[in-house]
Formats: structure tokens, C-alpha cells, sequence
């Protein structure tokens, strides 16, 4: 999984990938601990069909609020340059694979 922390590395990533997962994370966030071993792991298994970004709202608040982020941890799938879907808050592995498969 790639960390951006800035808008034009992420639209670069954006338009070379046909579908994207963008993972919006913080290191105070007792959720995103939680998550981000299985985004991680989710994101390495769906590697042939997804990209994966992982996107620090303390490092890059610019990008979080271009984003419309009010909530950690966040995914947004984005396909073709649209935002397609997303979820806020934790998910079970088994829920996010399904998430992502649905899109993908």
C-alpha cells in the first residue's frame, strides 16, 4: 500500500489505476490501528484488481479535507476518477473483502 501525503501524488495514482482504495488513517486513532493491518493485508491479496492508498489526515490535511474527511478511518473506492463508495469507521476482514470485491 502506498502513503501519499500530497494531492497531485495522488492524483497521479488516481488516473494511472483503473479502481482505487483510498484509506484514510491517523496514528492517534484506536480504530485505524485496528484497521490498517487488515487494509494492509486485504489490499496485498486484491493487488492484481486494486490500488491501495493510504492517506495520514495529520500529514496531508489538505488532501483530507479536498476529500470531505470528517471521520477516521474512512475508505473511499474510486474508479475511473469518481468516488464510487465508501465506508467510515472499523469493518470485520470478511465485511471489507466483500465491500471490495462487490466494486472490483
Amino acid at each position: 500500500m502506498e502513503q501519499l501525503t500530497s494531492a497531485n501524488a495522488i492524483d497521479d495514482s488516481l488516473s494511472q489505476h483503473a479502481c482505487t482504495l483510498l484509506y484514510f488513517t491517523a496514528s492517534w486513532c484506536g480504530p485505524c490501528k485496528s484497521m490498517s493491518p487488515i487494509v494492509d493485508g486485504i489490499s496485498k491479496l486484491m493487488s492484481d484488481r486494486l490500488n491501495s492508498i493510504k492517506v495520514d489526515v495529520d500529514s496531508s490535511p489538505t488532501v483530507a479535507a479536498d476529500y470531505g474527511i470528517r471521520s477516521v478511518p474512512t475508505m473511499m473506492l474510486v474508479k475511473n476518477n469518481e468516488i464510487i463508495d465508501q465506508r467510515v469507521g472499523g469493518l470485520p476482514p470478511q465485511q471489507l473483502m466483500q465491500w471490495l470485491e462487490q466494486h472490483t
